[in-house]
């Protein structure tokens, strides 16, 4: 054999999996034909934040204003912002490919796919033999089939468009969506977002889903919730999205947001029988096995919980199963996770409905206010903090967030609600004052 171990893919699950499997005396090569990082360095979490952080300042420079600060004038460039962006992923390659080397894993920038005798092919070029082979190649962008599709762009598009269209639809609901609407909406691009219905982020607390919606109403976004378009056509003025009811309407551009598919082509997964599930992901079972039982798939491509922690945590799962063998399932428990749209979205642990169905009796403690940053101003912007409680234990099994910083919040919380902290714990800690987070162990009222 060519490797003990060999990882298809160099997303962020890839790479762990490599590097950590290397660390453990695994002999490893990796195949990535693309940069290294994946969808999260190249096509998703980090420009998708940056590109937030730039949306957030045209708000910003109001607030100031409010506070003092006079500002004549003020300028912003599409065309610096993707240059500049470039410039820090390529930088992120370079270290992603620097911690591959340094950790003694071989790279090949080939495709990787399985021919008829099991054995890897780089490029229907090269043979590599491998005891045991780990699938990462991740997803990509889920278009729609209707008419006109062709013209609509996604997330994979936007970050790169030669220049801001000054008029959008965005299609979907989920994160991508959403993010997204909030991304154009604060650079000055009339943002539209539709879907199939009848509220955004529909696997989140809906309380906390349906409060971010009308926070992002106010701030100039158009919801069209139970439509979708049935045709697109390309006019001299842009774009004509048609909807039922003889409705339209006219844009610059048109994205689809909705939801990602796994990366399955041309790998040869034929060739090796290994099962599918409906939705073309690869199944696995509880230590991430295919129906191969020396191959292995992990990340967005088994289609469990898309988010590159989750990724991550799996390989590094699966590198600790092949070590020493533990009989152990992966859990995906409390797992945190954040909508960086504007204003952000947080949560761990449970929605309002879950919780329902999991214990006899739940107490809910919800508060909505307007934080002190925006006292001076004539912002109306609130912040939603909810959270679920299980009767009979005391325990936090829920915290649902909406506002500045939601991710850093929940990120902090969430050490206590993965670790089964009650509510009197959180009763008995005092805020950090004044401060929005304080009010999350302050609150009393059910």
């Amino acid at each position: 054999m060519d490797y003990d171990l060999f990882v298809i893919g160099g997303g962020s699950g890839g790479v762990r999996s490599a590097r950590y499997a290397s660390e453990k005396g695994f002999k490893v090569g990796i195949a990535e034909s693309k940069d290294l990082g994946g969808t999260c360095v190249n096509r998703g979490c980090i420009p998708k934040k940056l590109y937030s952080y730039a949306s957030h300042f045209s708000s910003e420079r109001k607030i100031m204003e409010s506070f003092g600060w006079n500002i004549s004038k003020i300028d912003f460039s599409w065309e610096k912002l993707v240059r500049n962006k470039k410039k820090e992923l390529l930088r992120l390659n370079k270290i992603y490919k620097s911690l591959l080397e340094n950790s003694g894993v071989k790279i090949f920038k080939n495709w990787a796919s399985f021919n008829t005798k099991g054995e890897l092919v780089l490029d229907k070029k090269k043979v590599i033999k491998s005891k045991k082979i780990i699938i990462a190649t991740g997803g990509r962008p889920r278009r729609l089939n209707i008419d006109g599709a062709e013209y609509c762009i996604t997330s994979d598009e936007a970050f790169d468009l030669k220049h801001m269209p000054k008029r959008i639809l965005i299609i979907g609901a989920g994160y991508i969506a959403v993010e997204f609407a909030s991304i154009f909406n604060g650079l000055g691009v009339e943002t539209s977002i539709c879907f199939r219905g009848e509220h955004i982020l529909s696997s989140f607390d809906e309380d906390a889903s349906k409060f971010l919606q009308n926070e992002m109403t106010k701030k100039g976004i158009k919801f069209l919730p139970k439509t979708l378009p049935d045709k697109i056509k390309r006019i001299s003025e842009g774009y004509k999205v048609f909807f039922k009811d003889k409705k339209y309407k006219i844009v610059d551009q048109v994205m689809f947001a909705t939801g990602r598919v796994p990366m399955t082509e041309n790998l040869g997964l034929e060739n090796l029988k290994i099962n599918r599930n409906i939705n073309g992901s690869i199944e696995v079972n509880g230590y991430f096995q295919t129906s191969n039982k020396d191959v292995y798939a992990i990340g967005d491509i088994i289609d469990r919980i898309q988010l590159t922690p989750v990724a991550i945590n799996e390989a590094m799962f699966l590198v600790d199963y092949l070590k020493k063998k533990k009989k152990k399932i992966f859990s995906y428990n409390n797992i945190p996770t954040a909508v960086f749209s504007d204003p952000n979205l947080s949560t761990v642990g449970l929605t309002e409905e879950q919780a329902r169905k999991k214990y006899k009796k739940i107490k809910i403690f919800k508060n909505e206010f307007r934080p002190l940053k925006l006292s001076l101003t004539k912002f109306n912007e609130k912040v939603l903090i909810k959270l679920i409680v299980d009767a009979s234990s005391d325990k936090v099994v829920g915290l649902h967030f909406v506002g500045a910083e939601a991710g850093e919040i929940i990120q902090g919380f969430s050490v206590a609600i993965v670790n089964g902290l009650k509510k009197s714990d959180f009763d008995k800690t005092m805020g950090v004052h004044p401060s929005t987070a304080e009010e999350i162990v302050t609150l009393k009222s059910k």
